[in-house]
């Protein structure tokens, strides 16, 4: 019988709203369309709220807002 299985990188991309600017982020907590608590650089941790209406995990750090589409993930197929 194959069941399927997802897994997701422990990284994901977060850019700020307003400058564009993106990141890599290593993530420490996450929960699909709901949270992710991520580090940026090692030295700033930031929260993620998933909002279904922009389909994106949006939180803010120091008055700066952010977003990310999550981590990538991927589908295997096991058998077992």
């Amino acid at each position: 019988m194959a069941v399927r299985e997802t897994r997701f990188e422990d990284t994901c991309e977060i850019t700020g709203i307003k400058n564009r600017i993106s990141v890599l982020g290593e993530i420490l907590t996450f929960k699909e369309k709901d949270i992710i608590i991520a580090t940026i650089q090692r030295s700033a941790k930031v929260t993620l709220r998933w909002k279904k209406h922009a389909e994106l995990y949006i939180g803010s750090l120091a008055g700066v807002e952010f977003e990310s589409p999550g981590p990538k993930s991927y589908t295997y197929r096991t058998h077992r």
